[in-house]
């Protein structure tokens, strides 16, 4: 359990609102047209290092800002005016939570880290055979194999898992990769299926764990995660890392289109229906979210919505650490691998 602080604030929630708060006005910045700054150009302009903005940015894993910073931050994002009080308000309570901490441990206190952030097994949610979802806009998309979707897939969409997934893993995977250069494997064999059925042998690690589940009250990257992918697939909601009743009511909306249980929880096989591929050239919600997540396991990445070389690169690593295919384009099994990686 949490720590009362004197002034009632719960150890460590106050660090994580005010990244929630930060990263709301980072998100807002993009106006009439013009893009949100780059992490490393914010970086610059506040006179910190880009790990250290990182940090104050993500509510998974949050560094408190300091006071300096939080005014230099509401300035160059021009945020709203009256949530500067708020903001230094919770800076405040942040360094008076650190101080108290540190004057007062307590023995076998569990680690600050969020629970939310946990892999939990899914439970209750429900499969069924979803229904055809449209290609999410420009970024490339997925449709379910079993029930063919009316609408014409877009020119970069690879192949999706079918009746006969076992039989055709192996080539549609190998065509993915000649045609497209990058690998989506929607469709891999879940974990027991007979050996040969992968494109790739490699050692397993975090990639046969088990999705996540995000459920309503969530403040964390995965909340982020989800709120990008909905975006993606044209679901009008904001993005601020808190799973409050307009994300669940979009994800029931969700659910109840795909033909899954409508109980406004994120797992298994939601995600399996949210996710889509992101590779090389790509841009979108679904880039920035896979980002994110980098940034969250340790992968030092810039949230800019486009897929460069660094961000190739990142994911690269991520899938050798993780015994996945070094393939630096990201499929189900890493998408999988990066919501159930462990923040670093």
């Amino acid at each position: 359990m949490a720590q009362a602080l004197p002034n009632g604030t719960a150890d460590g929630s106050a660090r994580r609102e005010l990244s929630t708060l930060l990263r709301t006005w980072w998100e807002g910045s993009a106006r009439a047209g013009a893009a949100k700054p780059t992490q490393a150009t914010l970086a610059r302009k506040i006179g910190v290092t880009q790990t250290t903005l990182s940090r104050y940015l993500n509510p998974a894993h949050p560094l408190a800002a300091p006071p300096d910073a939080v005014r230099a931050l509401h300035t160059v994002l021009a945020a709203p005016p009256d949530d500067l009080d708020t903001a230094l308000a919770l800076a405040r309570n942040a360094r008076a939570a650190a101080a108290h901490r540190t004057e007062h441990p307590a023995p076998g206190q569990p680690s600050d880290a969020p629970a939310e952030e946990a892999a939990e097994p899914p439970a209750g949610e429900a499969s069924g055979a979803p229904a055809g979802e449209p290609g999410p806009g420009p970024w490339p998309g997925h449709h379910p194999a079993r029930h063919p979707a009316p609408y014409e897939p877009g020119p970069r969409e690879a192949p999706r898992r079918g009746t006969v997934r076992r039989a055709l893993l192996a080539a549609a995977v190998t065509a993915a990769v000649l045609i497209t250069g990058w690998t989506v494997t929607r469709g891999a064999p879940e974990p027991g299926t007979a050996p040969g059925a992968r494109a790739a042998a490699a050692p397993v690690t975090s990639a046969a764990a088990d999705w996540p589940v995000v459920r309503g009250g969530e403040t964390s990257s995965l909340a982020w995660t989800v709120q990008r992918l909905l975006k993606v697939h044209r679901h009008t909601l904001r993005t601020d890392g808190v799973f409050g009743p307009e994300t669940r009511a979009e994800v029931i909306a969700f659910q109840r289109r795909h033909g899954l249980q409508p109980d406004g929880r994120v797992g298994r096989h939601t995600w399996r229906m949210l996710v889509v591929p992101a590779a090389p050239g790509g841009r979108g919600p679904q880039v920035e979210a896979v980002q994110d997540l980098l940034q969250r396991a340790g992968h030092p990445a810039d949230i800019t919505g486009v897929y460069t070389a660094a961000t190739r690169q990142a994911v690269r690593d991520f899938q050798r650490r993780h015994g996945l295919p070094a393939t630096g384009a990201v499929d189900e099994d890493t998408w999988r691998a990066l919501t159930t990686a462990p923040p670093a």
